[in-house]
């Protein structure tokens, strides 16, 4: 599952009324044009589009741990990866060469995202269902929200005190669904929110350099550089899974490589491209649904009444920590400093 779209709604803030609406010289009434309606209709098929993508990519993930170890997965699907983003690299119109000082932020990014975060869910999905680890993946916003107050000295309100709780209380149910036949106790829940605390390590650490050099750029140096850092850990073990790994084993690495992070963060910011920033948000809570129905459908997973509840829970963390601040300008999810 991507890192940066989040870290994107947060830091742009977009005039949608101005841009949704037009005035006209008979009636003085706000109307909608024509074209703007068949922009936004495709900008919410993108926004479908891409949430399916990224949900499915937890399904993905629990298949490919049957044939792969959560390192070699990582290794596999970075490396596919990076090859797909420097095809890309070229056509980047932006500020691509990283200033010396900024570099320590990029490894930390890299390190985070790359090898925290992805070998930590993959480990989780050994022994949790795809749904419930897309569920508790949930809870990376309101780390977000605790680590941007402990660093960037932003308040934490009532709101994000109650978003906690109601995480906290979510993850609890949730993780009565992992005890149970081919799971592991409370294991697979720990290990997903530690990918998703290295999320929040990651999306705090990279908003400088997202404000400096762009979302997409950053995005590409961090997936190379996080790639050449894991690589010492091929082993003997990576060659031999590759040379035996099965069609459908190679699918769903494909996917995780070239359409959930390639193509899933290329749409993402062709979206950002279409002020669609402030509908972005609803992409936290289709993915999870995504993930549920299709590791139900895909993998026969089972959804109980714990999966419903905490889900709920968690999904109810998620609207108090993103959708803080709403204004007749639109939405704007700044990270303030304290000067």
């Amino acid at each position: 599952m991507p890192q940066v779209p989040f870290l994107i709604r947060k830091t742009l803030k977009m005039d949608f009324e101005n841009m949704n609406t037009i005035e006209t010289h008979e009636t003085g009434m706000k109307s909608r044009t024509a074209p703007h309606i068949l922009s936004k209709f495709k900008g919410y098929t993108l926004l479908v589009f891409l949430s399916i993508i990224w949900g499915l990519a937890f399904v993905a993930i629990r298949e490919a741990v049957l044939d792969l170890t959560p390192i070699n997965l990582t290794l596999l699907r970075w490396i596919i990866a990076s090859a797909g983003f420097l095809i890309i690299l070229p056509f980047i119109k932006a500020k691509m060469k990283f200033e010396r000082k900024d570099l320590p932020k990029l490894l930390v990014m890299s390190i985070t995202n790359v090898a925290g975060y992805n070998i930590a869910l993959n480990y989780a999905e050994t022994s949790i269902s795809a749904g419930l680890a897309a569920l508790l993946i949930s809870f990376g916003p309101v780390f977000i929200t605790l680590l941007s107050a402990v660093t960037l000295k932003e308040k934490i309100g009532i709101k994000v005190g109650l978003s906690l709780l109601l995480a906290i209380i979510g993850t609890l149910l949730l993780s009565f669904t992992s005890i149970g036949p081919g799971y592991t106790g409370i294991l697979g829940p720990i290990e997903v929110i530690l990918a998703a605390a290295s999320y929040a390590i990651f999306t705090v650490v990279s908003k400088p350099l997202v404000h400096k050099y762009g979302a997409l750029p950053v995005t590409i140096w961090m997936a190379i550089a996080g790639t050449v850092m894991i690589l010492p850990l091929i082993s003997t073990s990576f060659i031999y899974q590759i040379e035996t790994l099965p069609a459908v084993g190679w699918i769903s690495v494909i996917y995780l490589a070239i359409l959930s992070t390639v193509l899933g963060y290329s749409l993402f910011y062709v979206l950002v491209g279409r002020n669609f920033v402030s509908k972005l948000s609803v992409q936290l809570y289709l993915v999870p649904v995504v993930s549920v129905i299709g590791g139900a459908v895909l993998l026969n997973e089972g959804v109980t009444a714990f999966t419903i509840l905490g889900g709920a829970f968690l999904l109810a963390a998620v609207g108090l920590t993103t959708l803080k601040n709403r204004s007749n300008s639109g939405f704007s999810f700044r990270i303030r400093r304290k000067m």
